[in-house]
């Protein structure tokens, strides 16, 4: 893999993204020539929604660093916008019955993610109340020690009774059972919308579609063609939904092979993970609580880390068992928080490695343990 990804959290100015990276921006490491000579960008704001098309700051931020431009027709062409969500819009109105179809696949997501909503609030207010109880009787109990005493039998003396230690036992499987519970309900969660789909797909013969293969191979020209991708948050249902309709996964893992650059913030990092987590801000009737949550299938071009994007806005970095709780439900994955001023580089060459290179924050490793573990600018992620 040629190709590296620049992750950020939340910047505040997307402008100043391009600023921050401009030195990468007016370098290549792509494999085509034309491409490198060109330095085209690639711009993918589908998470604006309607205001997909307002990014002339952003083009103004890249003539300003030293990206040239090109006008076809009146049109620019070394700094374009993928232009998702349009086309997403425009399938809708030359295809009402497609449309229709993929709405009702929408409707039956929801209808699972308020069942998958319900059952992560259930678990995770009964995690909270297993950890609460244990500490009230037992003193300070960390979950990372709960989560690390998995002896699966309780060793004592027969003649000697200690029913304490016997309940902080039972209490302490229940706390893991809990977990392994919103595990599963997660794997659930991924399995069944990985089925709906393939369903649909198969069903509908979508991807044989005239005018899905049409616009298709336009966004996908696009993305070929880049040696620099920006992919911007907003709102990151939108965002999912545009790009996974046209299948732009294996397009975007192809770029990044043979050697674009993704500049990816917010909502644009979430995309490019394996699984999508967030921080589910609104209560609602079946999450009455705000908790972590799977919100869907990420695109998985990294698949070793879990990022968290508003890190410090959202996450209680400073309670050593949210953190621990974190790294143990995700655990597959290595979960490292990602502040406004965060960076995080991804590079394949000669082998993966994950860099800090932020100059005013670090990154942040949620560790097992509980620990909080801060890489700052240069300390590559272990």
């Amino acid at each position: 893999m040629r190709g590296r990804i620049l992750f950020n959290g939340n910047i505040r100015a997307e402008s100043d993204f391009v600023f921050a990276a401009r030195d990468r921006l007016l370098s290549s490491r792509h494999q085509d020539p034309d491409v490198r000579e060109k330095l085209q960008v690639l711009l993918v704001t589908a998470g604006w929604m309607e205001k997909e098309h307002e990014e002339e700051h952003l083009k103004k931020a890249l003539r300003e660093i030293g990206i040239p431009s090109r006008m076809e027709n009146g049109f620019e062409r070394n700094i374009q916008n993928l232009s998702a969500y349009h086309a997403y819009l425009e399938f809708g109105r030359r295809e009402p019955e497609l449309a229709t179809m993929w709405k009702a696949r929408e409707e039956l997501i929801e209808a699972a993610r308020a069942l998958y909503l319900e059952k992560n609030g259930f678990y995770a207010a009964l995690l909270r109340r297993s950890l609460e109880g244990t500490q009230q009787r037992f003193g300070r109990v960390q979950l990372a020690r709960v989560m690390t005493d998995v002896t699966r039998k309780f060793p004592h003396a027969p003649s000697h009774f200690d029913g304490d230690r016997l309940l902080e036992y039972f209490v302490g499987q229940d706390i893991r059972d809990t977990i392994a519970c919103l595990i599963d309900n997660d794997d659930r969660m991924i399995e069944l919308l990985h089925e709906l789909d393939e369903h649909f797909v198969s069903g509908t013969g979508l991807h044989f579609h005239s005018t899905w293969l049409e616009l298709h191979r336009d966004l996908v020209g696009r993305i070929l063609s880049a040696n620099s991708i920006f992919i911007f948050g907003g709102h990151l249902g939108m965002l999912l939904r545009c790009l996974n309709f046209f299948r732009l996964r294996d397009a975007l893992l192809e770029a990044l092979r043979r050697g674009a650059s993704f500049y990816t913030v917010s909502a644009g990092s979430l995309l490019l993970c394996e699984r999508i987590i967030i921080y589910n801000d609104f209560a609602t009737e079946f999450a009455p609580r705000r908790e972590f949550q799977l919100f869907d299938r990420g695109f998985g071009l990294v698949r070793h880390l879990q990022l968290f994007p508003h890190c410090m806005d959202r996450i209680q970095t400073d309670d050593p068992d949210n953190l621990a709780y974190l790294a143990v439900r995700f655990q597959n994955r290595t979960c490292v928080g990602l502040n406004e001023d965060s960076f995080l580089l991804m590079e394949a060459d000669p082998e993966l490695r994950f860099t800090s290179v932020g100059s005013r924050d670090g990154v942040y490793v949620f560790d097992p343990s509980g620990a909080k573990i801060r890489y700052d600018r240069g300390q590559t992620i272990r």
